[in-house]
């Protein structure tokens, strides 16, 4: 198989993936609620297949103004690489250091909301610090 098809079928997959994910939400409010707003479907259908369109777009805009230039050259891989190992020993090491001080603080229970809220954030610091990484 060629790298065109390989690309094409894991951008289908990734759109039924997301797909899926909004009927299980769906599926979740109503089995919340006793209620299930099929009438939700269409616009997270419409959402998905439009976000996909606007970056396939935005894409195809920038592939012919750059051309064939690459996104990221061996200087970068290395700078993203470096982030990357010094991101993975502050995220394990700080979150073993702030469950050993909820602990020691005596906090037994933690509310999943607020671990999600935190994973939300690390998601957010790393991200933002890749691109700051590739730029540099």
């Amino acid at each position: 198989m060629d790298k065109k098809k390989l690309l094409y079928i894991a951008w289908a997959v990734i759109i039924i993936c997301m797909l899926t994910g909004g009927g299980l939400g769906i599926y979740l409010i109503g089995k919340e609620t006793g209620e299930y707003p099929f009438n939700l479907t269409l616009p997270m259908i419409i959402g998905v297949l439009g976000g996909f369109l606007i970056f396939f777009t935005v894409l195809k805009i920038k592939e012919k103004r750059n051309g064939n230039v690459p996104d990221v050259d061996e200087r970068t891989l290395k700078n993203l690489q470096k982030y990357f190992m010094i991101v993975l020993y502050v995220v394990l090491f700080g979150s073993g250091a702030a469950l050993i001080i909820a602990f020691a603080s005596g906090v037994q229970y933690i509310e999943t909301g607020l671990l999600i809220v935190c994973l939300m954030g690390v998601y957010l610091v790393v991200g933002v610090g890749a691109l700051v990484a590739k730029k540099i």
